[in-house]
């Protein structure tokens, strides 16, 4: 079988990631919650976060932003009464 090709990727500068810089400055990660939303609301009621009011709301920062995100991934991947 033959291996896979390998692909570098360079680690993002330090200052990418800024969890005060304002969301709105963000466009990027403001689609992708808006896109985990939609996938959020299958889960069972219990099971979502409610965070993605206050992360739309103005003032809302990457840093909320990167906290819902990691919430709906973890339930995404790991769902509640699997095992």
């Amino acid at each position: 079988m033959a291996q896979p090709t390998v692909i570098r990727v360079p680690k993002p500068a330090r200052s990418s990631y800024q969890p005060h810089r304002p969301l709105s400055k963000n466009t990027l990660i403001l689609n992708q919650v808006k896109h985990f939303r939609e996938l959020e609301k299958d889960l069972p009621r219990e099971h979502q976060s409610g965070l993605f009011e206050s992360v739309i709301a103005a003032g809302a920062t990457e840093g909320l932003a990167a906290e819902y995100i990691r919430h709906v991934t973890k339930k995404l991947l790991h769902p509640p009464g699997k095992a």
